[in-house]
């Protein structure tokens, strides 16, 4: 078996994996990553539904091309067409794993693009519902709170006062539900 050839399988291997795990499908629709629910930034790693798979799809799949790529392409050394599909399958986990984490979190659209939402789980005084908001064409449910004295029913129209992760701070408006 030529090295190659060795490098060729473990493309495959990664994208097959990828494919088999549901990460591929993930990847081309990101929006879908979260399932519509969102959860703190932190959590966006322990969320995924395959994240050790994931991560070894992706090295995989990022190692063996760059593998194939420079061992194909610059006749290198066998060790150094390695190394170099090692540190591009590093690079790549990370760079993914970020893309994907930010495309999964709201915060920074949420203040530009929506200042009124649905409350759709009631919010007590002073403590925590769930509120509807529909960010880039996804319909996305978050964990909202209010410091209003008052419960907040379901229904409502409330407005975005500040968004923290995935908790938004919310304040009942006047105008009738949608």
């Amino acid at each position: 078996m030529t090295w190659a050839f060795a490098f060729l399988l473990i493309f495959l291997g990664g994208f097959t994996l990828s494919l088999v795990t549901g990460f591929a499908r993930r990847l081309l629709h990101p929006t879908e990553l979260c399932d519509h629910v969102v959860v703190p930034s932190h959590e966006h790693v322990r969320s995924l539904r395959y994240p050790a798979a994931d991560l070894l799809a992706s090295f995989l799949t990022v190692f063996g091309l760059i593998s194939l790529t420079v061992y194909g392409l610059t006749k290198a050394a066998p060790s150094h067409a390695i190394g170099a599909g090692a540190v591009a399958g590093v690079i790549g986990i990370f760079a993914l794993r970020s893309w994907l984490c930010r495309v999964c979190d709201p915060c920074e659209h949420l203040a530009a693009d929506c200042g009124k939402v649905r409350v759709v789980r009631e919010i007590p005084a002073n403590g925590y519902g769930q509120v509807e908001v529909t960010l880039a064409g996804s319909l996305l449910k978050l964990a909202a709170r209010t410091e209003a004295d008052e419960a907040i029913p379901v229904g409502a129209v409330v407005d975005v006062l500040e968004s923290t992760e995935s908790v938004v701070v919310v304040s009942s408006t006047s105008q009738p539900a949608r």
